[in-house]
């Protein structure tokens, strides 16, 4: 049985995806999460009553943490066959309203963590000369947009960690792979979020932000009324990706309901060609 560690499984697409590959027999699941013995314990309980899932508290900001739990696993089931780093928290608010101090609180769990994990995880993995690894990103990895500049930017920041490290660890048997949402209807709209924390510079805009802010979060709500984005389709591109033969699997997996399935795709083809184009002439 091969062995999947998830982050931030106690809502959204990872307490979905634990329950989805709860009823698969070929794997053990380590659902990881924060307060298992206070807010989420609940749902730690919920999520232990299913068949090979296992909760473990995890603070993927905390190095130790992260240390502790994976050799923890590694040494209970032998191996971290699959990481899927899904633990993120969104953000909102003027670049300039955000302090340095907010702006590294959000890049700590978007950027870092992740991180941390895959190279936690790494070793081990090409010991095995095998090891799959899908990282939760998003569309607004691709295009950057007003009043979410920083989280963008933590967006963007993923997608380059794993777009450049692709060719390195294939070649020692690693896939490290992304999956890229639009919008959809999760907890991660729902909680408060990292946001810009400088009021007074919120104010200084004289109400364009406030404005800016009612009229986007509108839209998207309209968007989704409409279109209806389902999140079993994120969770069921990742257990299909899980599926696929090494090497088969694409680097960048766009999902976009709202937008529309040919756009993502073309969105994530066009940047890859412009970056092997790129490559190529430079002699790569």
């Amino acid at each position: 049985m091969k062995t999947i560690l998830i982050t931030g499984a106690s809502s959204g697409f990872g307490k979905l995806l634990t329950q989805q590959l709860a009823q698969k027999e070929q794997y053990h699941i380590v659902a990881t999460m924060r307060n298992t013995d206070s807010s989420n314990a609940t749902v730690k309980k919920e999520l232990e009553a299913l068949p090979n899932v296992e909760v473990l508290s995890l603070d993927v900001t905390s190095d130790e943490e992260v240390q502790h739990v994976t050799q923890k696993v590694a040494q209970k089931y032998s191996s971290i066959d699959i990481l899927i780093n899904n633990a993120g928290v969104f953000g909102g608010g003027l670049l300039e309203a955000h302090s340095i101090t907010q702006v590294q609180k959000l890049f700590d769990v978007n950027v870092y963590a992740p991180l941390r994990l895959m190279k936690a995880v790494l070793p081990s993995m090409r010991q095995q000369q095998d090891g799959l690894i899908i990282n939760l990103s998003s569309m607004l990895g691709f295009f950057s947009i007003p009043l979410n500049a920083v989280y963008c930017a933590s967006k963007f920041a993923l997608e380059a960690l794993v777009s450049g490290s692709y060719s390195e660890l294939i070649s020692k048997g690693v896939e490290n792979i992304l999956v890229e949402p639009g919008s959809f209807p999760t907890a991660l709209y729902q909680k408060s979020g990292i946001k810009a924390d400088l009021s007074d510079v919120t104010l200084s805009y004289d109400g364009w932000a406030e404005q800016m802010t009612a009229y986007a979060n509108q839209a998207v709500y309209k968007a989704i009324q409409e279109n209806q984005p389902d999140p079993q389709a994120v969770v069921q591109k990742i257990i299909d990706l899980i599926s696929m033969e090494k090497g088969t699997r694409p680097m960048r997996n766009p999902i976009d309901q709202i937008s529309g399935e040919d756009f993502a795709q073309k969105v994530a083809h066009d940047i890859e060609s412009l970056a092997q184009t790129q490559m190529k002439a430079y002699g790569f």
